[in-house]
């Protein structure tokens, strides 16, 4: 799996688990910020928060 793949796939999860209001929220910073640790964390780290992302997101769906 390419690192930008694993990169697009943690993006969308984080999407899915952030209010859409928090998003706005964010700073032009704080976007430049989220982006910067999306191209440029190491595989291992993009991978742990992918699961970490999927098991909240499972978490959020269950409360539901």
């Amino acid at each position: 799996m390419t690192k930008q793949k694993l990169s697009d796939q943690v993006s969308a999860l984080a999407r899915k688990n952030i209010c859409g209001e928090d998003l706005l929220d964010m700073t032009h910073e704080m976007q430049d910020i989220y982006l910067w640790a999306l191209s440029n964390a190491p595989i291992r780290q993009l991978r742990e928060w992918k699961k970490e992302f999927k098991q909240r997101h499972k978490e959020q769906e269950e409360q539901e």
